[in-house]
């Protein structure tokens, strides 16, 4: 039986990552949206209404669940606000901290444009079955973490080299 190699399970893997954030930037872009501003309304949209107003998400928060650079959810949001989607408002005692709420437009769009979405992922899911989910979320989260791992190995510190290297030297040098 023939096993594929790492480079060609990698070049899959990518494949499939590339398939499906295709699929999200096709359906924010017919609807008009930037994949940043999609990715913060999908945030925004997935989160309970009643909650919304409890535990608000900040800039700063947005841009960490989306994985997404603080600019560039900076921007996003300011568009949002002009759209009239987003409003932001000032957290008491913290600084210049603001909090970021759906408007009302900002609901109908969630329930327009979001929750079909969601409720299209929730279906595919549901047609996998209950463990493979299961599997996929548990494969899925070790491969990433395992990832993580071998890139911190590989990020060049502050003089420019990496912890790979400084482990190659400490074996070359034995200390």
């Amino acid at each position: 039986m023939y096993r594929h190699s790492a480079k060609e399970q990698n070049i899959r893997f990518n494949q499939l990552y590339r398939r499906q954030s295709n699929l999200y930037h096709t359906y924010a872009a017919a609807h008009h949206l930037s994949d940043a501003a999609f990715s913060i309304l999908y945030c925004l949209c997935e989160t309970i209404p009643d909650e919304r107003e409890t535990a608000p998400y900040t800039q700063h928060g947005l841009a960490q669940l989306c994985s997404l650079p603080r600019q560039t959810v900076n921007s996003a949001i300011s568009s949002l606000v002009r759209q009239g989607y987003v409003r932001l408002q000032q957290l008491p005692g913290s600084g210049n901290t603001k909090a970021v709420f759906l408007t009302d437009e900002g609901e109908s769009l969630c329930r327009h444009v979001i929750d079909p979405l969601i409720e299209a992922e929730q279906r595919s899911l549901a047609q996998m079955g209950h463990e493979e989910v299961e599997l996929y979320l548990r494969f899925s989260l070790t491969q990433l973490d395992l990832f993580e791992q071998e890139l911190a190995a590989i990020l060049p510190d502050k003089n420019g080299s990496s912890r790979r290297d400084h482990l190659k030297n400490e074996d070359e040098t034995g200390e």
